[in-house]
């Protein structure tokens, strides 16, 4: 937060920039900070490639205008700390700031679901995969939120975690009985490979297991399972909405479970399928109720 905070009183005493314009890259810039910390990254240590993976983020919870907003205060960010030497470049240079028309992220059939979870698994890797698959599809939660729980932070008693999502609000996710039995296990399983460490999904290096290998994992599991389709983490987080309200549940209850301050971005990222219309449609219109 300290290079934050001399890039705000750069912006605002020499920039001369608006107040506004200042409040907002100052939450933009939070949220990042806040981001990078889960990813155990820095300005320093953060990539190319992680860039792309907070973008993917963004775009897929805000509208364009906001993404478009937070891009351009990264890239103001990050250009003032290659100015002064901190940084060799811009990460977030390569990014398109391009708007074009957004479209909706692949979602799973409940088939494919079935089929990810049901892969064999020989040893704890394939374990930490199915885990996260499974936990991430059960509660909803961001791929970033995934990575950072802890294992004293699982409330097993009331299958429940709380977790810090983004400008670091605080949310409680759910998961089953099922996966609340599935996930002792794992913690068992985990604790006798890495009993020092206090992170749920650990990397191959013995850390907590970093974002980056997290998008390479799903792009793993896409060629094995030969789909053509994309799958990334936000695939399984849509998937879980997606499935809500096939099933019937409440717009606002999904907003509250995802985390999202605004109805309209889970509007922008759930859709209601066909069958789930055809069934409003057959069970209030008056006309459907006299044709059978």
């Amino acid at each position: 937060m300290k290079l934050i905070d001399e890039f705000i009183s750069y912006i605002r005493d020499v920039r001369r920039l608006s107040h506004n314009t200042v409040i907002s890259y100052r939450t933009d810039l939070e949220e990042f900070s806040s981001f990078m910390q889960k990813a155990g990254l820095d300005e320093r240590s953060f990539t190319k490639m992680d860039a792309a993976d907070y973008a993917r983020e963004l775009a897929a919870e805000f509208s364009e205008r906001s993404l478009l907003r937070k891009l351009t205060a990264l890239r103001t960010y990050f250009g003032y700390l290659e100015k002064r030497g901190i940084i060799p470049g811009d990460p977030f240079a390569s990014i398109s700031m391009r708007t074009k028309e957004r479209r909706l992220p692949s979602v799973l059939t409940e088939d494919e679901v079935s089929q990810l979870l049901s892969l064999p698994r020989s040893d704890f890797w394939d374990e930490r995969d199915h885990m996260l698959f499974l936990l991430i599809y059960n509660s909803g939660m961001r791929i970033s939120e995934a990575l950072s729980v802890d294992i004293g932070e699982i409330d097993f008693s009331r299958r429940r975690i709380l977790i810090k999502g983004k400008g670091d609000k605080e949310r409680f996710v759910f998961f089953s009985p099922s996966t609340a039995e599935e996930l002792r296990c794992y913690i068992a399983l985990r604790e006798q490979v890495f009993p020092q460490q206090k992170a749920l999904f650990i990397g191959k290096k013995g850390g907590r297991l970093p974002l980056s290998s997290a998008h390479i994992i799903f792009g793993e599991y896409r060629q094995r399972l030969g789909w053509q389709k994309e799958f990334t983490p936000h695939t399984l987080r849509h998937s879980f909405a997606t499935h809500m309200m096939d099933m019937g549940a409440d717009i606002r209850l999904v907003q509250e479970l995802l985390g999202h301050e605004s109805i309209s971005t889970t509007q922008i990222y759930t859709h209601v399928s066909r069958a789930r219309l055809k069934k409003v449609y057959d069970g209030t219109h008056p006309h459907a109720k006299e044709s059978r």
